[in-house]
C-alpha cells in the first residue's frame, strides 16, 4: 500500500528536524528520505539524531549529486568515481535504516549535448546501472535512477530511462519517478504509464511546468487525481515522498486548512480505494 513520506532535510539552518518533520507528520507522512546538505560535512550521528528527533523511520537516502557524481560521464574514471560514491551512499543508507538510494543519472548540461555524446552517455549509464545493481544485490540496497529536468545531459525522457533500465535488467535497480521533473518536460500523468515495471520509488511535487519549484501536489499544474490513478494503473505500491521544502509554519497552516485530508484522498486513489 502506498504511504506518504517526506524529505528529511538535514544540515540546513532553515529546517529544524523536530519542528519541520513534526509538521509533516501532521500532514500524514510516515517515513522519510534522508537528504543532507552537501555543502557542509554532516556526520552520521547528526543524521541519526535528526531522524530520531523527527520521529519517523528512514526508508531511503537521496544520493549525492552534482558534476563530480555522474554515472553517465563519458570519461571512464569519472564514471567509476561516481559509481564508487554511490556504493558508499548505499552503506550510509543501511546505517540509517533505509534500503534504497536515489541516483541522478547525469549532470547538468544546459546547452545540451551532441548526439554522439548522448549515445556514449547512455552506454556509460548502462554500465553504471549494471555495476550498482550487482553491488546492491550483495548488500540489500536498491538503486533508483531518477528522471530529471530537461537541462540534464540525459535522463529527462521517462520512457527512455525506463527502457534503459528494462534493457539492462540488473537486480536491485529501478526508477525513481519524479512528478515535478516530468511536469517540466511534458505530461506527467501520461509519463507514469511509461514507468510500468520500473517505478520503485516516487518523488511527488508540483510546479508550474517552468521550474522545479517543489510545490505541494495540488498547488501547481499537475492533475493530482489523474496522476494517482495512473500510478495505481501501473501497480506501484511504495512511498509517495513529498519532496517539498516549505517552512514549518507554512506546513502547519496547510494542515489547518485541510491539506492532510486532500493528501489522504490522493493516496486512497493511488491505492485503488476511490469511492
Amino acid at each position: 500500500m502506498i504511504r506518504l513520506g517526506t524529505v528529511a532535510a538535514i544540515g540546513f539552518d532553515e529546517f529544524e528536524p523536530s519542528e519541520w518533520l513534526g509538521a509533516w507528520r501532521r500532514l500524514g507522512c510516515e517515513v522519510v528520505q534522508t537528504y543532507r546538505n552537501q555543502a557542509r560535512a554532516v556526520s552520521l550521528q547528526e543524521m541519526k539524531d535528526a531522524l530520531a528527533a523527527g520521529g519517523m523511520p528512514c526508508d531511503s537516502l537521496h544520493g549525492v549529486f552534482g558534476e563530480q557524481f555522474d554515472p553517465s560521464a563519458p570519461d571512464e574514471p569519472a564514471r567509476r568515481f561516481a559509481v564508487d560514491a554511490y556504493k558508499h551512499e548505499a552503506q550510509l543508507c543501511k546505517e540509517l535504516g533505509g534500503n534504497l538510494v536515489v541516483v541522478h543519472c547525469s549532470s547538468i548540461r544546459r546547452p545540451g549535448v551532441s548526439a554522439a555524446e548522448r549515445a556514449t552517455r547512455i552506454e556509460q549509464l548502462k554500465k553504471s546501472i549494471e555495476s550498482l545493481g550487482a553491488f546492491g544485490s550483495t548488500c540489500g540496497i536498491t538503486f533508483a535512477f531518477e528522471n530529471l529536468p530537461g537541462y540534464h545531459a540525459i535522463g529527462s525522457d521517462v520512457g527512455e530511462l525506463a527502457g534503459i533500465l528494462k534493457e539492462v535488467d540488473s537486480p536491485n535497480t529501478g526508477m525513481c519517478f519524479d512528478s515535478g521533473h516530468a511536469n517540466m518536460v511534458g505530461d506527467p500523468v501520461a509519463a507514469v504509464a511509461e514507468t510500468k515495471g520500473q517505478m520503485i520509488y516516487a518523488h511527488i511535487s508540483d510546479n508550474s511546468g517552468d521550474a522545479d519549484d517543489h510545490e505541494l501536489i495540488t498547488c501547481g499544474t499537475i492533475d493530482a487525481e489523474g496522476l494517482a490513478r495512473a500510478v495505481h494503473d501501473v501497480g506501484y505500491d511504495g512511498t509517495f515522498m513529498l519532496e517539498v521544502f516549505y517552512p514549518a509554519g507554512r506546513l502547519r497552516q496547510l494542515a489547518d486548512e485541510g491539506a492532510a485530508e486532500r493528501l489522504a484522498e490522493i493516496v486512497r486513489i493511488a491505492n485503488g480505494q476511490e469511492v
